[in-house]
């Protein structure tokens, strides 16, 4: 792999490589890409999609390569700039005392605190979550900074960070960052010279949420209250100093106006939503009357209004990133309502019907990202390396490389050394209804035989599901096994409820009598990382079809079908395989792990596409026998 990314480097091309976990990929691109960066004196990107992926090469892989090379280089996380505490705003919102809670009060005392031994000012370096509205007060935010002008300048977490970004040669972003650079006209990130995706499988999705756009009830809200709070009497108004009164108050009249508006134009929203459904596909422009620019677009008239009679330059900013920001919501709300995007699907959704924290939201996403990753970045960047250990399809890059617009690419692919003919058992029970035609017998069935699995594993396992509806069913039945204790996704959050999987103790640190087992949907298929006997089985309930009424999943059809192809052959399957191969490798992280993967559909046997499915995966003993399974767990922890 190195020496075809070496190859890919003098060449500047693209390379695809499919390497199986254990190859050491990581290794691979990075020695190239740190002798062409230090020598060539470029800048390397390197974009995975996993925060845990992300801290492997900081703390781990990249300063390895220093020592072992004897190379003198610079690196650098980059994140986005409203994970950096500003200490201006930190000052400024505590001046203000603009505080909902007694929590956020106490919050913000612990943060003072903190700011005086911090490094990077990184929110993550917090021992608690700061309330979200909180820390939106004191983050930094690009409209709000006052640049060198600013008194903390010299002291600024972010400016330091920029600094160290660009005398850097490799930098380490996330996917999300990384879009959201492009999406922004690329001032987030300095200039690079070459890219590394890792974890490639998930750029098309992470594309088309950044390079889409959406407004809700919420942003709106947040806007309105960060000018004039609508029951505290807090925001920007209450802190102005040196103004008119009938300045102030013809404010307070455009922020009410325009609140009025977004209340009556969600409204009308939810009315357009039939039955119970949550989710309503927008196929016509001006679905619902735009009573909502102009309001925004006055508001935002008025705030530039007010700002350039304004004498305080830190008021004058925080006056016109308002302004700007109402200016931007009107121009979407413009664009969703007349659809004017070509090739987006536009559609709406609702938290629920009823509620006081009820969310609604209007987007817009890209339906095929194929033309702009060609033209934003193919076209644009070489050399370019794209690797994950799960890109192909029956050994073929195909599917990959035409979702993203690779019209030609080097392409590798290479196995994984493990050995999962010796250490990795696939069970497929033979007896289960099928989920499409007999979905109340399936998952009946399906608890039956997770029951049976679990009498053996006794714990150490991962139970994936493709929809929480399925989960929660399952979980009932189950819920009274003595011998285990199952951890539900959203009980806990995420990495909380994965900690106290993998150490394998109660909240209170004591040695659990029952062991663990997890229930997960999309969040634990991929990106989870549990070696040794913590994870020893691993059960997906479901083949991971994408949800056909999914509306970018939908558009995606019409799309396929208006061009003839049959969208279940040429995306759905395909989709799917990638889903099972990294649910399949949560299992196997080291050549020392062990256990079993138990794929509970039968369709991987009764239907033709099964054997496709089957060739994507490991090659490893396949059985349809639970004394099999039995046998194996004996044999493993003997």
């Amino acid at each position: 792999m190195a020496q075809a990314v070496f190859r890919a480097i003098a060449e500047e091309k693209v390379l695809i490589v499919e390497a199986g976990t254990g190859v050491g990929k990581s290794l691979a691109y990075l020695v190239p890409f740190i002798y062409w960066a230090y020598e060539q004196e470029r800048r390397v990107v390197i974009s995975t999609f996993t925060k845990a992926l992300q801290h492997q090469l900081v703390e781990k892989d990249i300063p390895f390569l220093q020592k072992a090379l004897g190379i003198r280089f610079n690196y650098a996380l980059c994140v986005g700039g409203e994970n950096y505490l500003c200490l201006r705003r930190l000052e400024r919102a505590a001046r203000g005392g603009l505080f909902d809670t007694g929590l956020e009060q106490r919050q913000l005392e612990d943060i003072f605190e903190w700011r005086m031994h911090t490094k990077t000012g990184l929110v993550s370096e917090l021992d608690f979550q700061p309330s979200e509205s909180l820390w939106e007060k004191i983050c930094r935010q690009p409209d709000m900074c006052l640049g060198k002008k600013c008194l903390h300048c010299e002291d600024c977490f972010y400016r330091k960070a920029k600094k160290q970004e660009f005398q850097s040669q490799i930098l380490v972003v996330n996917h999300h960052l990384f879009f959201a650079n492009l999406s922004s006209g690329e001032k987030v990130l300095p200039e690079y010279d070459a890219i590394v995706f890792d974890e490639a499988q998930n750029i098309e999705d992470v594309a088309t949420d950044y390079l889409g756009i959406e407004i809700s009830n919420f942003k709106l809200k947040s806007l309105f209250d960060s000018i004039s709070g609508s029951h505290t009497g807090r925001g920007l108004l209450s802190k102005l100093e040196n103004f008119r009164e009938l300045d102030r108050t013809r404010i307070e009249k455009l922020v009410s106006d325009a609140r009025l508006a977004a209340d009556i134009f969600f409204s009308g929203l939810i009315d357009k939503f039939p039955g119970d459904t949550n989710t309503l596909r927008v196929r016509t422009p001006d679905f619902i009357p735009d009573n909502l620019s102009q309001p925004l677009l006055s508001l935002s008239a008025g705030l530039k209004a007010l700002a350039e009679v304004c004498k305080d330059e830190e008021e004058k900013i925080e006056i016109n990133a308002l302004s700007d920001r109402a200016r931007t919501i009107a121009d979407e709300v413009d664009t969703l309502i007349s659809q004017s995007l070509d090739g987006y699907v536009y559609w709406a959704e609702i938290s629920s019907k009823t509620g006081t924290r009820q969310r609604i939201v209007l987007h817009a996403s890209p339906v095929d990202i194929s033309g702009l990753m060609r033209e934003m970045v193919f076209q644009r960047v070489f050399p370019v390396v794209l690797t994950s250990a799960t890109l192909t399809i029956a050994g073929s890059f195909s599917f990959f490389k035409e979702r993203l617009g690779l019209d030609s690419a080097e392409e590798i692919l290479l196995g994984s050394p493990f050995n999962y003919r010796e250490n990795a058992l696939l069970y497929l029970p033979s007896d289960l209804p099928d989920p499409g035609k007999e979905t109340r017998a399936y998952i009946n069935k399906v608890s039956e035989e997770i029951e049976k699995i679990l009498e053996i594993s006794r714990g150490n396992t991962f139970v994936l599901f493709t929809s929480f509806s399925m989960l929660e069913k399952v979980y009932e039945s189950l819920k009274g096994l003595p011998y285990i204790e199952i951890l539900c996704q959203g009980d806990l959050p995420g990495y909380k409820m994965l900690e106290k999987f993998k150490s394998g103790s109660t909240l209170s640190g004591q040695k659990p009598d029952r062991g663990f087992v997890l229930f997960g949907t999309n969040t634990f298929w991929q990106g989870v990382d549990v070696p040794g006997s913590a994870l020893e089985c691993v059960i997906i309930t479901k083949l991971p079809f994408a949800v056909p009424d999914d509306p970018i999943i939908e558009a995606r059809t019409e799309l396929l079908q208006s061009q003839g192809r049959d969208p279940f052959i040429s995306y759905y399957i395909p989709h799917a395989v990638v889903m099972l191969k990294q649910g399949f490798g949560r299992l196997i992280r080291t050549a020392e792990d062990r256990g079993m993967v138990a794929i509970l559909d039968p369709r991987l046997r009764t239907r033709k596409y099964g054997k496709i499915f089957l060739e994507s995966l490991p090659e490893c003993r396949v059985t349809s026998e639970i004394r099999d399974v039995a046998e194996f767990f004996a044999a493993i922890r003997a």
